[in-house]
């Protein structure tokens, strides 16, 4: 039987929730869609060019990001998680992470845009703060078919990017993306806000 190759988006976000985090645990949940979003922005920009060698990965077939009201954002990575959650591949337990405006807006503007994958809308009404982590499912599948196919230095790439972005506060974390890519933030609602929090 041929090894899948990785080449689109969903197994860069299967790979990145089954990476080990800060605890160096495999499959550390992610908190909040927001910083998931954020995150997949991050390695787009900063990461995905070291990452791919060796997969089929490219801009082309990754997320696709725009500036928007909180910055950059993406449908597909909400399209994606609810792909998945439906499938029985992820799970989205409620949060211990504080909820900020922000989340729950690009939540409605999900919503707003039409939910493309198949879901009824009417499952995905209501705003509440997740976490996200693969199922024993969905964990056995990206370690018996992705992870395998990954070189040491993807892993511990993926490692070292979600130990220090996972654990890092929403607020923070927003204000570095606003910082390094301002054009991303040229639609924000609250730039002034998060680029006067936390002193450097």
């Amino acid at each position: 039987m041929a090894q899948k190759r990785i080449d689109n988006r969903r197994d860069v976000l299967l790979l990145l929730l089954y990476s080990p985090g800060k605890g160096k645990s495999v499959n550390e949940p992610i908190a909040g869609r927001t910083r998931l979003v954020k995150m997949l922005f991050l390695f787009k920009m900063e990461a995905l060019d070291h990452f791919r060698k060796g997969t089929q990965i490219n801009d082309e077939n990754f997320y696709s990001f725009f500036a928007w009201d909180f910055g950059p954002f993406s449908s597909q990575v909400y399209d994606d998680l609810t792909f998945f959650i439906l499938r029985g591949f992820v799970e989205n337990p409620d949060s211990q992470e504080e909820s900020l405006p922000e989340s729950a807006e690009e939540w409605e503007h999900w919503l707003e845009s039409g939910v493309e994958s198949g879901a009824e809308e009417s499952e995905f009404t209501d705003y509440r703060e997740e976490e996200f982590k693969l199922t024993a499912k969905g964990a056995g599948w990206v370690r018996d078919n992705l992870w395998v196919c990954l070189s040491d230095s993807q892993k511990e790439l993926l490692w070292q990017f979600k130990a220090k972005l996972a654990g890092t506060p929403l607020r923070a974390l927003l204000k570095y993306v606003y910082k390094q890519y301002p054009k991303m933030t040229s639609q924000s609602k609250i730039k002034d806000e998060i680029l006067g929090q936390y002193v450097d």
